[in-house]
């Protein structure tokens, strides 16, 4: 399992947009249905802060990378941030499911 996010956090101009695009990407994710990846997005109720996560089965590149939506995104997030925002590994060290 390979487990990478990224963290930012836009101004509230930028915010909305990354919404959207944000939306988009996950309409272009159903559509595609890649097997063996989890993609999970938070942002912040309060404030323009946001986390995208994606779980791959395996550790293999995101099959989502190829996306346009998913490049559109990248690079809206580059430009609110004012550089590119690389993913960070994570590891699970708990998880609890009812």
């Amino acid at each position: 399992m390979s487990l990478q996010t990224v963290r930012f956090r836009t101004d509230s101009g930028t915010a909305a947009e990354v919404r959207s695009q944000r939306a988009r990407v996950f309409a272009a994710r159903h559509a595609a249905s890649p097997q063996g990846v989890v993609r999970t997005a938070y942002s912040s109720e309060s404030e323009p802060d946001f986390i995208l996560a994606i779980d791959l089965e395996e550790a293999t590149e995101d099959p989502l990378v190829g996306l346009p939506q998913a490049a559109q995104l990248r690079d809206l997030i580059s430009r609110a941030v004012g550089a590119p925002v690389p993913s960070e590994p994570f590891t699970v060290v708990g998880s609890y499911n009812s």
